[in-house]
């Protein structure tokens, strides 16, 4: 039988999987599978191997085989100026700081890490040109890089179509490019001269002299291929390559899959990005609270942005109930405060004693338990956003709203604040406020499906059916990996099912294409 005619097996997969993984960092199991199941069998039958052994081994020998297996297996999925809320930051904030830290004409390199087609290595140029001073007073470079050669020759030649513009300024098509031919459009010579393009495997061993001593990197909707041990190392190696100051911008969806303690991270509105310091570096109060990266979602604001928040003051006014309230003392006994023993337990167990009665709907009694532990201990997180949750679920806005600022006093990078904040817009009829919020809770915690699932029907509600529809399918795949506990509230009070919000992303998106 002839081989593409013959379905790959499992095992072969693996095989493949194995050799790409160790090779280039990209991962193929559970969802998308299927993509290096199609790309594989493509190749082999036009390079007419007959079994995956034989194809294995033609990999191994030819290089070109291999970057076009990849060029199959990567998205190029790109346009100008996408994400501009981070380019806009990296204009605006990023650039004037590094500027204000160096001397006399600085030259700034920039990186465009897994640049594909060099749609986001130009916009990135761009936006430095616009900045006051750029060629004259200081001056930058930008390189941008990818694995696949095929494209950074499209990348090199700077040539667009008109989908390429789809999500950029009005003026950037007409200032910065030069028609070629009705619908196909040139990068203008002053821009490009900016610019360079190098093709280059991430896990190689040792990275060349001339991808050092970078000021600002964007890794952007590329890690999204690797395994978290593969994310973390890449992570680690691009930030080995910043300066002091240097700043390292990832995708909204990625940014938290690579917390760890070699960066700060800096929250802007509600765009995040890594700085690196060292003591030389000082930044400005102007770029947002900085945030010691040391483990997922329990990040801690500086002590400066505590200190200057009003609702910390909030916070600091609670005191002890001198007497039990009849409330109280109708409670069993294993309800009762201890009189004595540590802090954190104590606290932990009023908590747990105070989630029992929200799920019983006691919400008088709880919000005591709370009050309890906050008397006891007011930076408790999780007293103030489950106190949020009971002051919401009764409709009481502007309550919950004090109740989860509050709590981002304490911890910048609180993913369930983020959401009762957006349930609390949403509520009130304030659709902008709620979007905002729920794209913060997306960066806190990428596969919190119901952040995704939330914005999509803000975006429905806004008749953006794109964005929409992308949100759902988001939802729902999250949905379908298993991972419905992950919502991200402590107490998730929903008469729906998994299969029942599977249903609804699917209802919705086929009701988006109509």
């Amino acid at each position: 039988m002839n081989r593409k005619e013959k379905p790959l097996t499992k095992l072969e997969l693996e095989e493949l999987d194995l050799f790409i993984s160790r090779r280039f960092g990209l991962e193929f199991r559970h969802q998308r599978l299927d993509l290096l199941k199609d790309a594989v069998q493509r190749r082999i039958a036009l390079s007419q191997a007959l079994t995956v052994r034989q194809y294995l081994n033609f990999l191994q020998q030819r290089e070109e085989e291999v970057l076009l297996l990849i060029n199959l297996l990567t998205v190029h999925e790109t346009y100008f100026f996408r994400e501009p809320t981070q380019l806009e930051v990296m204009a605006g904030q990023v650039i004037p700081q590094l500027l204000k830290n160096a001397g006399a004409k600085p030259l700034l390199r920039l990186l465009s890490a897994g640049c594909s087609t060099g749609e986001e290595a130009y916009s990135m140029a761009i936006a430095a040109l616009k900045i006051p001073g750029a060629g004259s007073e200081w001056d930058f470079e930008v390189i941008g890089m990818d694995v696949d050669k095929a494209a950074v020759d499209k990348a090199q030649a700077g040539i667009y179509g008109s989908y390429s513009f789809r999500s950029c300024p009005e003026d950037v098509r007409d200032n910065y490019f030069q028609p070629v031919t009705k619908d196909r459009f040139a990068i203008k010579p002053f821009v490009k001269a900016k610019v360079r393009f190098e093709h280059l495997n991430l896990f190689e061993p040792v990275y060349p002299e001339w991808l050092r001593s970078m000021n600002i990197v964007f890794y952007r909707n590329v890690s999204i291929y690797f395994s978290q041990e593969q994310r973390q190392e890449v992570f680690r190696r691009l930030a080995g390559l910043l300066t002091a100051g240097g700043c390292l911008f990832l995708s909204c969806t990625e940014t938290l899959y690579h917390n760890n303690n070699l960066m700060s991270l800096v929250k802007s509105g509600d765009t995040f990005y890594y700085r690196k310091q060292d003591r030389f570096f000082r930044a400005s109060p102007d770029t947002g609270p900085e945030i010691t990266a040391v483990k997922p979602r329990s990040l801690n604001v500086q002590p400066s942005a505590i200190r200057h928040s009003p609702a910390k003051a909030a916070v600091k006014k609670r005191t002890l109930p001198s007497e039990p309230s009849k409330m109280q003392l109708r409670l069993p006994a294993d309800k009762l405060m201890p009189g004595g023993g540590n802090k954190a337990d104590i606290c932990r167990q009023l908590f747990a004693d105070a989630l029992e009665l929200v799920n019983g709907k006691n919400y008088d009694e709880a919000i005591v338990f709370l009050d309890r532990i906050l008397a006891r201990d007011s930076f408790y997180v999780r007293a103030h956003t489950l106190k949020a949750n009971i002051l919401l679920n009764r409709q009481n806005a502007a309550a919950a709203i004090e109740a989860c600022q509050a709590a981002l006093v304490i911890d910048a990078l609180c993913l369930e604040a983020y959401l009762l904040l957006g349930m609390a817009a949403r509520l009130t009829g304030m659709t902008d406020e709620a979007i905002h919020r729920f794209k913060e809770a997306v960066y806190v915690s990428p596969e919190c499906w119901l952040a995704h699932f939330f914005l999509a029907e803000m975006y429905q509600m806004r008749e953006e059916n794109a964005f929409a529809k992308r949100e759902y399918e988001v939802a729902m795949r999250l949905l379908t990996q298993g991972k419905f506990a992950g919502h991200g509230l402590s107490f998730f009070l929903v008469p729906f099912q998994l299969e029942d919000f599977i249903r609804l992303c699917q209802h919705n998106i086929a009701k988006l294409q109509d």
